[in-house]
């Protein structure tokens, strides 16, 4: 999926070339595939871990934090999907057409959620890091278990940045210019 990812950021670089008025999409790419990139490092390490007899109290840290980071690669999707929807708003007679203003909405909550779901990321991060200094059979299962949460939350941190990005472009470019 990394590959792919990268592929991706390969297409969209050639695009921003050709058109300078989608340079917000390289951007906002960019921040997608280093969520990409940090859970392809992260796959890495867990393999790494499996072969080090891990212990019960950090592996169940782990499935909390990327239960978290599951939640927001999902809510990066509805994100994505309702982008698509959002057109600047039709009036008539006064009034701007609803389903306009859902797509808005919906939109822009699901970004919120983005948001609240990374700071549960550092909440999980902070407690794998205090399983693992408890439970770690050892430092070098300490150094992965807190590598893992590290590339896991820096997941987090890049879907949400990759919002951000979606969301001025959308309120920038979209509906208000």
């Amino acid at each position: 999926f990394e590959h792919d990812a990268d592929e991706l950021v390969t297409a969209i670089r050639e695009v921003v070339r050709r058109r300078n008025d989608q340079s917000p999409l390289l951007l906002l790419i960019e921040a997608a595939d280093d969520a990409a990139d940090e859970l392809e490092e992260a796959a890495f390490l867990m393999r790494l871990l499996a072969k080090t007899e891990p212990t019960r109290e950090p592996l169940e840290a782990v499935a909390a934090l990327t239960d978290t980071l599951l939640a927001a690669a999902q809510e990066w999707v509805k994100t994505l999907t309702h982008a698509v929807h959002v057109d600047r708003p039709r009036w008539e007679l006064g009034r701007s057409q609803s389903g306009s203003l859902d797509d808005v909405d919906d939109f822009l909550t699901t970004i919120d959620r983005l948001g609240g779901l990374e700071h549960q990321a550092d909440d999980a991060e902070r407690g794998l890091i205090s399983a693992a200094v408890q439970h770690a059979r050892d430092f070098r299962q300490l150094h992965l278990y807190a590598e893992i949460g590290r590339s896991l939350e820096a997941g987090a941190d890049a879907l949400k940045r990759a919002s951000l990005l979606a969301r001025d472009h959308i309120l920038g470019s979209v509906l208000g210019g």
